[in-house]
């Protein structure tokens, strides 16, 4: 891999982290099929799912909290 794509790949993951989770996910897969290292995509990959499997658990913690609070009223 380059020094460019080295640079621009380090740039693209630093400002992913301000994105919204969604948008990270879908970036992230596609990040992860244009890497040229394997195991660097493998992993992006893997902490690509790992951040799915995390957002899906906090929208459904989320869905209990607005459920309990509409009961509560």
């Amino acid at each position: 891999m380059n020094n460019a794509t080295t640079q621009l790949i380090e740039y693209v993951l630093t400002k992913l982290e301000t994105e919204p989770v969604a948008e990270r996910i879908r970036l992230y897969k596609i990040l992860a099929d244009f890497l040229p290292n394997e195991e660097a995509s493998f992993q992006l990959k893997r902490y690509n799912e790992e951040l799915q499997r995390i957002d899906m658990e906090f929208q459904r913690i989320k869905s209990l909290f607005f459920l309990t609070n509409k009961n509560e009223k």
